[in-house]
């Protein structure tokens, strides 16, 4: 691609249709989100059908110790595509190339530091996060072989944010359908035709990220579809831009972090009410939900460029419209995929647990207690999101705090104590319940700052004229 052309579609960004766009961005970007899920949750089909439920539980306490450590790459991923998006929008190409370096190196860098803490702490974190005697070994195994690919897993979802800010999409899914794509086959052979069990599953994963970060390099040194270039003199890791990043991606940092360490607290109270079964259960039902919220994540990756972009050239107009329409579209796509989860839970949660009789009536019951109010999530996921994509991460964090950390923290260490597991499985809907109250107040708020916002801008652009400016209806 051009730089003419890559430069007209960064243009469109501000021109554009509000619908087309985000029919643009969401679409490649849910189809990313899909791909980046199945890297999980191939492994769990696979190993439940080959292993059994204790393999699965294992699998299931590293994905959430995992989470902590991608948390971080999310920070600088998110933080730095934020970053590029407003450059972009004030036309500053070089200091968009300047942070695309940085998010590189710190990738690098990140990964060796993450290899080394994971081995030093390896079993006293797996125990931490619900491993018991017989998942324990699934688990290690598991976790010891994925520790080496920790760069290349910053590297390969990291950049994504990066690769849909420069206008891009299309290519952010393709690169990341073709480490999917090796997955399934890696999994495939290792796993059902080489039976090497636990390890084929890891060993698959690996190799597939380590496919998906050298298309990565390609792209962005002579890819014909990029619009920013890496270059060698901005390679490195610059404090300025460090900080920046991680002060506008920090709120994902702190989601991803909360959340790992409650699931670490449901598995321990899981195996104190339910025992390995109700573990493997939780398995089940996060993998069910990972997948419903492919949707939700699809629209919120795809509309921080444009709301980025448009935030920056002060079209605050096209801020609202873009806001409004990524909360109808994940809205649509999730209750399409929730009311057929609700009604026929026992069947899907057997294809996840290979319709283990112990623990099909559990995860049945548990997803539909757990699920209950998930249509409630999407509206605090894009509303919290916005503001981080913005550039004001503060109020992401407070509201990420107040959802996981005391709504849902809260709920986990009290309702258990008087309802044993049934308490574990209503924690969920209680902090979805309260969050989305609390959003909905918000962005009331946001929507009418926005419009006084497009008031002032209007004013300002057509002062020259000495006419009054009226903002139109958001």
């Amino acid at each position: 691609m051009s730089s003419s052309v890559s430069e007209r579609l960064t243009h469109e960004l501000g021109t554009q249709s509000i619908l087309k766009l985000l029919l643009r961005f969401s679409i490649p970007s849910l189809i990313s989100n899909l791909m980046f899920t199945v890297y999980n949750v191939v492994d769990r089909l696979f190993i439940s059908w080959k292993l059994g439920t204790d393999a699965i539980a294992g699998v299931g306490i590293t994905f959430y110790l995992f989470m902590i450590f991608i948390a971080v790459g999310m920070m600088f991923g998110i933080g730095g595509g934020t970053l590029v998006s407003l450059k972009l929008g004030e036309k500053d190409k070089e200091s968009a190339e300047r942070i695309l370096g940085n998010v590189i190196m710190i990738f690098l860098v990140g990964g060796a530091l993450t290899t080394l803490l994971g081995f030093l702490f390896l079993k006293p974190l797996l125990y931490c996060f619900g491993a018991s005697e017989a998942t324990y070994p699934y688990a290690a195994e598991y976790f010891r072989i994925l520790l080496w690919f920790m760069a290349a897993d910053f590297l390969s979802m990291g950049t994504t944010n990066i690769i849909r800010a420069e206008g891009s999409p299309n290519f952010s899914m393709w690169y990341i359908a073709v480490g999917c794509i090796a997955n399934v086959v890696l999994d495939y052979i290792f796993i059902m035709e080489w039976n090497w069990g636990i390890a084929g599953a890891a060993w698959a994963t690996g190799i597939s990220k380590v496919f998906s970060t050298l298309l990565m390099f390609w792209h962005f040194s002579v890819g014909p579809f990029r619009y920013l270039t890496l270059r060698r003199r901005n390679l490195r890791i610059d404090w300025h831009y460090l900080c920046a990043m991680s002060a506008i991606g920090l709120s994902p940092l702190i989601l991803q972090s909360i959340n790992s360490v409650l699931n670490a607290l449901i598995n321990t109270t899981l195996l104190r009410n339910g025992g390995d079964k109700a573990v493997a259960s939780m398995t089940c039902i996060s993998t069910i939900i990972m997948l419903i919220m492919i949707p939700t994540f699809g629209v919120m990756m795809g509309y921080q460029p444009i709301v980025g972009y448009n935030y920056g050239a002060e079209q605050f107009r096209r801020v609202a419209q873009t806001l409004k329409g990524a909360f109808l579209m994940s809205e649509i796509m999730t209750l399409f995929l929730y009311i057929p989860v609700m009604i026929f839970a026992p069947a899907v949660v057997g294809w996840f647990c290979n319709s283990d009789p112990d623990v099909v009536p559990m995860a049945a019951h548990g997803l539909r207690v757990f699920f209950l109010l998930f249509p409630l999530w999407p509206i605090f996921c894009i509303g919290s999101n916005f503001f981080q994509a913005t550039g004001r991460p503060r109020k992401t964090i407070f509201l990420t705090i107040f959802r996981n950390g005391v709504c849902f923290l809260g709920s986990i260490l009290i309702l258990p104590r008087f309802f044993a597991l049934d308490g574990v499985w209503a924690t969920a809907p209680i902090a979805d319940g309260i969050a989305a109250l609390f959003i909905f107040f918000l962005l009331y708020l946001e929507f009418r700052q926005l419009r006084h916002k497009e008031a002032h801008a209007l004013r300002r652009r057509n002062s020259a004229a000495r006419g009054p400016a009226v903002a139109p209806e958001m």
